[in-house]
């Protein structure tokens, strides 16, 4: 199962993740840093474990932990078609011009 650990410190490293998540023998870690246009960093972490009992434990352990002075969360990752209809496969089947565009990415004809 995936698990999706987000608002990291922006110091964190993939060791960080793997001591606060615990050492699974065959789990993996990702650590992705992020810089915003201001400046700040962005940092968040997937870890994959087998087994769901296994995540849906560390899930509930680690929701809401205070970690470096950052509130973490933690949930199961979710696939961003799920929320992005332009993302999915038959997606690109479709027309996306004219009434099936988007109110805001309609193009109104002025310059």
């Amino acid at each position: 199962m995936d698990i999706f650990v987000g608002n990291l410190p922006g110091k964190t490293s993939v060791l960080d993740l793997r001591k606060l998540i615990g050492h699974m023998r065959k789990a993996r870690y990702r650590i992705f840093h992020r810089r915003h246009k201001d400046g700040q960093t962005c940092c968040y972490g997937h870890a994959i474990i087998n087994g769901s009992q296994a995540a849906g434990e560390i899930i509930a352990r680690l929701n809401g932990y205070v970690y470096q002075g950052s509130q973490l969360r933690v949930r199961p990752l979710r696939d961003r078609s799920e929320f992005n209809e332009r993302r999915i496969k038959k997606a690109f089947c479709r027309d996306w011009n004219g009434v099936n565009r988007r109110r805001g990415e309609r193009r109104t004809g002025r310059s």
